[in-house]
């Protein structure tokens, strides 16, 4: 070997035998206890309103669970346990019949009608001009299909885009997807609504 490339690994094992000896003397490790403190107490597991499961007498319909208003799951004082609080069913609440299929609204929105919010759609077209979404959604629409227009702004202009659906599951959406491919021969894409 050469003597500048000896004098140099010579002057590195000094250097690193004195950072070994020196540093542990300057880092006493003084702070290691502050961050193993274990004094601190560790704040206890909070309890939560859980519902109660269990039901009531069928006969007995006096009083039904106060659901009017969302509550705050908040942590009950220690020694106290907290109870649904609960209200009287008006006198006539047994008697009502439930709701009949025919007074239940659509689960789907009627061609023409404006979608409920919420859900999947499938877009299956993007127009500049609104006179072709429109007649593109009149066309879907005569067909069978929930369409409606929807109106955006992208890059400074107005955008029409034609939708079908929606549609409460990712999944209905999909199979309406392929259903409009097979029957329209529409290609789309599924995507969230609003």
């Amino acid at each position: 070997m050469e003597a500048p490339l000896k004098q140099r690994l010579l002057g590195a094992t000094v250097l690193v035998a004195l950072a070994v000896i020196f540093l542990p003397m300057l880092l006493d490790g003084s702070g290691r206890e502050a961050r193993l403190d274990t004094t601190q107490a560790i704040p206890p597991e909070p309890v939560f309103d859980r519902p109660t499961t269990a039901a009531a007498p069928r006969g007995d319909a006096t009083v039904a669970p106060d659901v009017s208003t969302p509550r705050m799951l908040q942590a009950p004082a220690p020694g106290s346990a907290r109870e649904p609080q609960a209200r009287p069913l008006p006198d006539n609440a047994a008697s009502q019949p439930a709701p009949s299929a025919e007074s239940r609204p659509p689960a789907r929105p009627q061609p023409g009608s404006t979608p409920v919010a919420g859900g999947w759609v499938v877009q299956v077209g993007s127009f500049s001009q609104e006179s072709n979404a429109r007649a593109e959604a009149e066309r879907l629409r005569q067909a069978g299909f929930p369409a409606f227009v929807e109106r955006t702004e992208a890059e400074g202009r107005s955008l029409f885009r034609v939708k079908v659906g929606p549609e409460l599951e990712r999944r209905a959406a999909q199979a309406l997807k392929a259903r409009l491919e097979r029957e329209q021969e529409l290609p789309g894409i599924v995507v969230t609504h609003p």
